[in-house]
């Protein structure tokens, strides 16, 4: 064992000397004062530990250490605690909060950065020693929301196999006139020349002309100067034959009037189809001017019939921080399609690799400034009616995807619009698409006088609009026809569950633990039956309110004694949480024929719904504001706990990135749940009106 002593002209100094040379969990035996500044005297762990050893192992150890060992085993952590003090550092933050500062640090907005930290799993959150695995999830997080061609080569570069017309657009100064070039000497060199056509629109800029002309010369590829006013119309003889026309546009401000008709010039008529316009974007420029320049160009191209979806990022090598364009990228939905960091041509155009870049934006130096701390600690106010036009970009943003990524949305968004449920709903009882039906219990919710919708699901499990009110009567054969696959909230009739074995029909239904199933003759509770016979079918990690849980299902064998008919009881525990008993129970009957796959993936389902009644009756609650008839009200509530668990469970990578709007505007931030995400949904049509309203409509 060893204890060291350490001298600097200052205390902090000298604990900078413990902590590099015996590391973080150095204990401190003594310090003091001394004329030529600090002393201390320490001891690394691992001696420590030794200390500690060889006291067990003997008796003779000297007395003052061991008395020593024991008092500084005691007070390890007290001591650990003082050198992080004493060195100035701060006792490390949850992961959530230290990913944030770093996705600020990057020039990532608080927006974007609250929605991505929101989603980070519990399991690596409150961990020092998770960090990097945090951050790991971080990069990919946002690699996911970067629209990119993977694993693409220079030779089958997507940009360079456009045939029609292809536009450069920007600001002044963000590199259109060099990345032309670069361009077409990358496509002459794959394609050849003489299927290339150059035009610039820049009569503004002195040279501009003449140095796209030296490119032209250069590749021997025909260039071509457009009059100020004309459009590429007028250019029609001369891109007869020509596989791709490649167009410099004057760099204008987003802020000039003249944009919107330099733009209108690029739509031709005969090419109209297929032209395309991609965005140059500076990497260098700060990230509220970008998403203003994205902002606008987008509005004005779509004033003109026409899109933007792809974009360029510029100047790589000028950036500080990468986070600020690519933020840009994922709020506006652009594809990346090159990158460019230089001026040679045609070298300093690259295919873009979105993980170096995201990863380039996350090695930032992470301020510990008071203003970082405030900006972090006031982020959990909620959204209030006020401030919706503030944040109309983020409305808007989610109602898109809503619109694209759940079925039948419009449908909903109109029924909200009109306070009158669509025809469609009305005369239709069931989706055409659906795979599964979920009846739901003939009895109201406990302090709840309506009864729960039925609900068509896809086959992934998913909900699926219209929801279907309760009938006087119970389902009926023809109903069955409609999905291969019966899920019930309760036990139902025994008339039915003939029916179901006369045409085949799979069914999964809830039972309660002293439900009595034939055995070998003897009637027994299913409780007694899975304790005594059920055999393990199989353990799988499901996602359940917002955690990954463990579902273990058991089966057994039996016959109905209503029916003699074989049937099996499922029995369900759900694990994960931090004991070792099970946080849910559950008890089913299933189809005699049903295999164990599909028992798998009707009890996973039937666990996921679940919050469907609870939801239904606080979104019910929620719209009683609005002057709505009773079927009307019930069916939108139910149709927004629909989508609010469609949005919760559905696993592709779009809805992470929707779910993560949606915590944004919720305010709330942790687990996804349904309880988060419905406030979200009904606080984005209430402000898509206000938007509406204000003549902001979002685009279909």
């Amino acid at each position: 064992m060893t204890i060291r002593r350490f001298r600097a002209a200052s205390h902090k100094d000298a604990m900078r000397k413990v902590r590099d040379a015996l590391g973080d969990d150095a204990v401190i035996v003594s310090s003091r004062k001394t004329t030529q500044g600090a002393e201390i005297f320490a001891i690394g762990e691992a001696d420590l530990a030794k200390l500690h050893d060889a006291e067990d192992e003997s008796a003779t150890t000297t007395p003052d250490f061991s008395g020593i060992a024991q008092q500084l085993l005691s007070d390890v952590q007290d001591m650990r605690a003082m050198l992080h003090q004493q060195q100035g550092d701060k006792v490390p933050d949850d992961n959530r909060k230290r990913l944030y500062r770093q996705l600020r640090a990057g020039g990532y907005s608080d927006t974007l950065s609250r929605q991505l930290v929101a989603l980070l799993p519990s399991t690596l959150n409150h961990s020092n020693k998770t960090y990097a695995e945090a951050l790991k999830w971080l990069q990919q997080q946002v690699v996911a929301r970067i629209s990119h061609q993977s694993d693409m080569q220079v030779h089958d570069w997507e940009l360079l196999q456009h045939q029609g017309v292809m536009a450069l657009v920007g600001p002044t100064g963000v590199g259109k006139t060099t990345t032309t070039a670069k361009l077409a000497a990358n496509y002459v060199m794959q394609h050849g020349n003489d299927s290339l056509l150059l035009v610039t629109t820049d009569s503004y800029r002195i040279g501009a002309q003449q140095q796209l002309a030296i490119y032209a010369e250069l590749l021997d590829v025909q260039m071509h100067a457009l009059a100020d006013g004309d459009t590429l119309d007028s250019l029609a003889e001369k891109m007869q034959g020509k596989r791709l026309v490649l167009v410099d546009t004057v760099g204008m401000s987003q802020r000039d009037q003249r944009l919107a008709q330099k733009i209108a010039a690029l739509g031709s008529a005969e090419n109209h189809d297929s032209t395309r316009i991609v965005l140059l974007l500076n990497a260098a420029a700060q990230q509220e001017t970008l998403d203003e320049v994205a902002r606008i160009y987008q509005r004005i191209a779509s004033e003109s019939d026409l899109t933007i979806h792809d974009c360029i990022l510029t100047k790589l090598d000028e950036t500080a921080r990468m986070g600020g364009v690519l933020d840009t990228v994922i709020r506006h939905k652009l594809t990346v399609q090159a990158t460019s960091s230089g001026q040679r041509v045609p070298e300093d155009i690259q295919v873009p690799d979105v993980e170096q870049l995201v990863a380039d934006s996350l090695t930032a130096e992470v301020s510990q400034s008071a203003l970082a701390e405030t900006e972090w600690e006031h982020g959990d106010e909620k959204l209030e009616p006020s401030q919706v036009f503030a944040h109309g970009h983020l409305i808007q943003s989610s109602m898109q995807a809503l619109r694209h990524q759940v079925p039948h949305f419009q449908e909903l968004v109109q029924a909200w619009k009109h306070r009158v449920l669509p025809e469609s709903w009305v005369n239709t009882a069931f989706p055409d698409e659906l795979n599964m039906i979920r009846w739901a219990a003939p009895q109201p919710l406990q302090g709840w006088n309506h009864l729960t919708p039925h609900l068509g699901l896809s086959k992934q499990g998913l909900p699926l609009l219209p929801p279907v009110l309760h009938s006087a009567e119970e389902p009926v054969l023809p109903d069955m026809a409609l999905a291969p696959v019966q899920l019930f909230d309760y036990l139902p009739q025994t008339d039915l569950l003939g029916v179901f074995s006369e045409h085949q029909t799979g069914w999964l239904a809830t039972l309660n633990l002293n439900h009595k199933v034939q055995v070998q003759g003897q009637s027994r509770a299913v409780s007694e039956l899975v304790k005594k016979h059920s055999i393990p079918l199989s353990k799988h990690t499901i996602l359940y309110r917002g955690e990954r849980r463990r579902l273990e299902l058991t089966v057994a064998a039996a016959e109905s004694e209503q029916t003699q008919q074989l049937v099996q009881v499922v029995y369900g525990e759900l694990h994960g949480g931090p004991s070792k008993n099970p946080i849910q129970r559950r008890y089913w009957l299933a189809d005699g024929h049903c295999t164990a796959e599909q028992v798998v993936e009707r009890a996973r389902t039937m666990m996921q719904l679940e919050e469907y009644a609870r939801l239904t009756r606080l979104a019910w609650r929620a719209l009683g504001k609005l002057d709505l008839d009773g079927d009307t009200q019930l069916a939108l509530a139910g149709a927004l706990a629909a989508v609010t668990l469609h949005v919760e469970y559905h696993g592709a990578a779009q809805f992470a990135g929707l779910r993560g709007e949606l915590l944004s505007i919720s305010g709330k931030r942790g687990r996804v749940q349904g309880d988060k995400l419905l406030p979200a949904i009904l606080h984005v049509m209430h402000a898509y009106e206000s938007l509406v309203a204000a003549g902001r409509e979002v685009e279909a």
